[in-house]
């Protein structure tokens, strides 16, 4: 497509340039005569026509150019252009002298540029049209059938061999120009397409491009680099590289680059029109050619850079979380050995009052800082998945039922289980997941203290692949995450509550990702979802033909105060 808008391109300027040349060529070969009043062409005949002539090469000449602008160049209107040049030179060698003429060389101008736009065919059919109204014009000049004031300049015999000898020119001048036109054409096309594959060439690389001058201004600008930098091309070409990207280092860049040809490689930071901060690293080479300059490639290393720096920093949490486990191990046990020493002296020791008070505040704290050291070593040092095949439906059923025994919570929120359109067999580790929809659930309990509604809901969905995955949506009516806070919710020990640990949400991610699955939060007052998407089968393990009941539509687990009592 590319290389037909190219060749459109030439055939216009090619076109144009002829229209041009006509009108300056008839203007000068019929206006000098009548400026000069050559005697040669003093009849009636010839400068009245010579006047039509100018006239209508003007007024056409202006017609084409505005044809052009509006219109689409077709082969039809070419041809019509030269048919008419040719009818209009007939007509000019006839009022001024027939075959003595001094105009049919304005026949060869008009084969060559029929040569010129149709090539061989073209000019060999110009040929013959040229040599049949030649003949014809030289017949009836012999014969004095003509208005003209114009006698034979040659008897019979000369005429005839005039005749032929200029029917040869003709040809001759069809044939080698024609000849000349399609191999200059198919070289030029030939030249076209490797520019144009070039041009897609550069174009197409993932890495930006950019060529300047000697100077530094930059020539040319490819679309990778306008994609990597947000600066569109007519902002860049023209202007220095420089000043352009804000990098006042590129200069001595340059200059090394001058001193000792060898390319230049360096980072260097810019602001895109959006404001938004990118790392280029960026190559310079000399251009070689006839004028010489610069060329420079860059990729964005913008994400690299943030990849790297987040390996480092997952690699120096990895180290403390190891350190941080051992601690955890080593204090786990002498606190176990605290908790009991402590619960043996509440229970042997006649404490009453403050003592007694101070006694279960320590049983308490130790009671807390044990779960905490559970939970860290259970984040630090995660159980590997022991899966089995379940079905998703009858495990969050008894997830419900276990949520079910926090009557203080469930007085105040009502549980809601969607049935699921199709039993859903999936092969996970049920105790493992079974703690992510415990914590998930105890979480939303505790962001609904005025209480509100919590629904659980699991299906099957499709991929653009052949994995089936299923989705779990635990969505709450409570108060909603912060959207400062909502970035930060699964990172370990980050919380909101005053009791929390920080440890849950976390868990919670580390054990959906031992899964291969995905967990994702949406929030905002009034509404927040949890969406987990687990794979049926990470596994290619074999699912046996089982049919499987549907759970339960709804759990409504509100409760009366008499209930509660009973």
């Amino acid at each position: 497509m590319r290389t037909v808008g190219k060749e459109e391109k030439i055939l216009f300027a090619r076109l144009k340039r002829m229209i041009e040349l006509r009108a300056v060529l008839v203007t000068a070969l019929l206006g000098l005569p009548l400026l000069f009043q050559v005697k040669t062409f003093e009849n009636r005949w010839a400068v009245t026509t010579f006047y039509i002539l100018i006239g209508a090469t003007s007024c056409l000449s202006l017609s084409y150019l505005f044809y052009l602008k509006k219109r689409k160049i077709t082969s039809s209107f070419i041809a019509t252009q030269i048919g008419l040049d040719l009818l209009f030179e007939t007509a000019l060698i006839a009022v001024t002298g027939g075959l003595g003429s001094l105009f049919p060389f304005l026949y060869i101008i008009t084969i060559v540029t029929a040569s010129i736009f149709f090539h061989q065919r073209g000019g060999l059919l110009m040929a013959g049209m040229a040599s049949l109204l030649f003949c014809l014009m030289a017949f009836l000049q012999q014969y004095q059938l003509t208005p003209f004031e114009t006698a034979a300049p040659f008897g019979g015999k000369e005429t005839l061999y005039a005749l032929f000898l200029y029917v040869i020119a003709f040809y001759t001048v069809g044939g080698l120009s024609g000849r000349l036109s399609s191999r200059l054409h198919e070289k030029e096309m030939r030249l076209l397409n490797l520019r144009v594959f070039h041009e897609d060439i550069v174009q197409s690389i993932a890495s930006g491009l950019i060529t300047t001058n000697l100077s530094g201004v930059i020539t040319s600008i490819n679309r990778s680099a306008t994609k990597i930098t947000g600066f569109k091309p007519e902002d860049m070409i023209g202007r220095r590289w420089e000043k352009a990207f804000g990098w006042t280092h590129l200069k001595q860049h340059f200059l090394k680059l001058k001193e000792t040809g060898i390319s230049q490689r360096f980072e260097g930071e810019i602001v895109n029109p959006s404001g938004k901060h990118a790392l280029l690293g960026v190559t310079i080479s000399s251009l070689q050619g006839e004028q010489g300059g610069v060329i420079g490639t860059f990729q964005d290393l913008t994400q690299i850079r943030n990849l790297e720096e987040e390996m480092q920093k997952k690699e120096r949490l990895a180290t403390i979380g190891e350190m941080a486990a051992g601690m955890a191990h080593e204090i786990r046990n002498p606190l176990a050995s605290l908790s009991g020493s402590i619960q043996v002296l509440k229970n042997e020791l006649p404490l009453v009052g403050e003592n007694l008070q101070l006694m279960e505040i320590a049983l308490k704290d130790t009671e807390r800082l044990s779960q905490f050291v559970s939970d860290f070593l259970r984040f630090a040092r995660p159980i590997p998945p022991r899966r089995e095949w379940i079905d998703l439906q009858k495990l969050l059923y008894e997830t419900v039922q276990l949520i079910q025994n926090d009557l203080e919570a469930t007085l105040r929120v009502k549980v809601v289980l969607a049935d699921a359109p199709e039993p859903i067999l999936i092969f996970i580790d049920p105790n493992q997941l079974k703690q992510v929809f415990w914590n998930l659930g105890n979480n939303a309990f505790q962001a609904m203290p005025a209480g509100g509604q919590l629904s659980l809901s699991a299906k099957r969905m499709s991929t653009r692949g052949k994995e089936t995955l299923a989705e779990i949506l635990i969505e709450d009516s409570g108060e909603g995450i912060s959207q400062e806070d909502l970035p930060h919710i699964f990172d370990p020990f980050f919380t909101t509550k005053s009791a929390g640990s920080g440890l849950g949400l976390a868990i919670v991610q580390r054990i959906i990702e031992e899964h291969y699955g995905r967990i994702t939060v949406t929030s905002h007052p009034g509404k927040t979802q949890f969406r987990i998407t687990l794979p049926i089968n990470a596994s290619k393990a074999w699912v046996p033909e089982v049919s499987i009941g549907s759970a339960h539509h709804e759990l409504d687990f509100e409760r009366s105060e008499q209930e509660v009592k009973k």
